[in-house]
C-alpha cells in the first residue's frame, strides 16, 4: 500500500499519509491498522482492508505530519 493515498473520507478525496501501521490480533486472525491524515485535517484509524485501493490523486504530495499531543489518561 503506498503512504499516500486518498483519504478515507467519501467526500474528501484530498491527499493522505499514512502516518503509523499496526497490527491487532482477533479471533479471524491478525487485522493490520494505519492511522491516516489528510491536508485536510481528517483523522482516521481504518484497518487496511477498508481501505479503497484508490491512490491519491496524480502529482498529489503528502502534506507535513503535525505532532498530536493527547491528554494523559485520568
Amino acid at each position: 500500500m503506498p503512504d499516500v493515498i486518498a483519504c478515507p473520507d467519501p467526500t474528501c478525496g484530498a491527499p493522505a499519509n499514512i502516518v503509523d501501521r499496526w497490527t491487532w490480533g482477533s479471533t479471524d486472525g491478525p487485522v493490520e491498522h494505519v492511522k491516516t491524515g489528510c491536508e485536510r485535517g481528517h483523522w482516521f484509524t481504518p484497518t487496511v482492508d477498508s481501505l479503497s485501493p484508490q491512490p491519491a490523486a496524480p502529482g498529489a504530495r503528502p502534506h507535513p505530519t503535525r505532532a498530536v499531543a493527547l491528554p494523559a489518561p485520568a
